[in-house]
């Protein structure tokens, strides 16, 4: 039984007999810590101290914790601040941020101990977790804790372990979910990447599982072979730039044809009200919609005409780190973020993609299409062999030969900057090829050369 349902049985009883029967209740509350606690128990407590509310399926309490000192960029303040790690750190060692030193074992004799603390003016948890809840959590501050600097080396944060030896235990065990490159789940970044950038969360992954999903816990594993397994999975690759720029490209154009996602019902809310396509939601959640196919929003080919928003474009963001731009992309604003009961419209790749788009696949269009007269400014005819290769045989040697859409002509007159982000990127969810690692002079000779094609 919860302690809210404790408490509100109490308040039904006259005084000393509330009292009387909260004594007793107090005294067979943790009647569960009575049997020692088991490898499952202990692994359980590790996923609440990573995040009770998930593991839980819960809410997270309205208001934030008011002890968190939590980072301006964050969006889930409410979730991070009454997480146990996000004062406490992956390395249980404290966070200087949050003003917190090492989790010691002294002085949490029993859960009852535990549960105590937690209700104390700086934890605030009263109510929030049942007495199994905190007899698991107890389990793993007593048992579940480990020494991270014995198993990851705190300065290059690299595990300590041989990568060399634990590689069928991955195949058998992790690929099945994660893929043997660790980059099947997409609403994580590549397991690589994740390991390099926080071995310790990793580890504690490994050892307990992950919160309300469903990885195994290999706590029951000597510690021996759980770093070996740490290191196979450090030495994984990142996720393929050029790839993710490209595809972060085709999520800039369509990000709903390109994942297949069932399409917004409701116009975007930073889309203004008496925009042209404010009644069109398939439209208004583009990205290209706002900022344009030149990239530069209001100050570029949508400044005017029938695509004008007022809003800027994402020039500016060009050479920028990805992680801002993502930070950006899940703000109020963006509303490309997700909680534990609402699913963001992009996963995680996808925003990382786009990320990386932003940062690092944009050109400055004015440097290949003239942007008063829309002709390109290449050599129509240097690059007619390359298109009759690389084009040609879907569109046709005449642009005509695809079934649906425009020709490839029209769009190359009309709308020279959609054109060229095709060639450079692709057509979302389509086979066309990006192009984009191939030479941009030799990309605007092709579309020069498309633009003469017939009507």
């Amino acid at each position: 039984m919860t302690r809210m349902r404790i408490n509100a049985r109490l308040s039904c009883v006259p005084g000393r007999l509330a009292l009387l029967l909260g004594a007793v209740l107090a005294l067979g509350l943790f009647s569960v810590a009575a049997k020692a606690a088991d490898e499952a128990d202990i692994a359980r407590g590790g996923r609440l101290f990573d995040n009770w509310i998930a593991e839980l399926k819960e809410r997270p309490p309205l208001a934030p914790n008011p002890r968190y000192k939590a980072p301006k960029d964050l969006n889930q303040i409410n979730e991070a601040g009454w997480r146990c790690v996000s004062c406490h750190g992956w390395d249980y060692q404290g966070l200087k941020r949050q003003a917190t030193g090492p989790l010691a074992k002294a002085g949490l004799e029993d859960p009852a101990r535990l549960a105590s603390v937690l209700r104390d003016p700086r934890h605030q948890y009263e109510n929030r977790l049942s007495e199994r809840d905190i007899a698991d959590l107890f389990a793993f501050l007593q048992n579940g804790m480990i020494d991270m600097s014995e198993h990851i080396d705190p300065e290059g944060k690299r595990p300590l372990g041989d990568k060399s030896r634990e590689a069928v235990l991955f195949a058998t065990i992790c690929a099945n979910c994660h893929g043997m490159d660790g980059q099947r789940i997409a609403s994580m970044a590549p397991l690589g990447t994740l390991v390099r950038g926080n071995p310790q969360e990793a580890l504690h992954k490994i050892l307990n599982g992950h919160p309300a999903e469903k990885m195994p816990a290999l706590r029951f594993l000597p510690i021996s072979r759980i770093w070996d397994l740490l290191a196979y999975a450090h030495a994984l690759p990142d996720r393929d730039q050029a790839a993710s720029i490209a595809r972060g490209g085709r999520l800039y154009d369509n990000w709903q044809k390109e994942t297949g996602a069932r399409p917004k019902t409701y116009r975007h809310p930073a889309y203004p009200r008496i925009a042209a396509f404010a009644a069109m939601p398939k439209m208004n959640w583009r990205c290209k919609e706002c900022h344009g196919w030149d990239y530069k929003g209001s100050a570029g080919i949508y400044g005017s005409g029938t695509h004008r928003t007022g809003i800027k474009g994402v020039r500016a963001m060009a050479g920028g780190r990805p992680a801002d731009i993502l930070a950006i992309l899940t703000d109020a604003n963006h509303r490309f973020h997700g909680t534990n009961w609402f699913r963001s419209p992009l996963s995680y790749r996808d925003l990382i993609d786009l990320a990386n788009f932003i940062s690092r696949g944009q050109i400055d269009m004015d440097l290949y299409i003239d942007r008063k007269t829309g002709h390109a400014l290449g050599n129509p005819q240097r690059r007619r062999m390359e298109f009759n290769v690389l084009c040609a045989t879907c569109h046709g040697r005449n642009g005509k030969a695809l079934p649906t859409g425009k020709d490839i002509g029209d769009v190359a007159r009309s709308n020279p900057w959609e054109a060229l982000h095709k060639i450079r990127n692709g057509h979302p969810d389509e086979a066309m090829p990006a192009l984009h690692a191939l030479d941009s002079q030799m990309l605007v000779d092709i579309l020069a050369y498309a633009q003469t094609l017939p009507e």
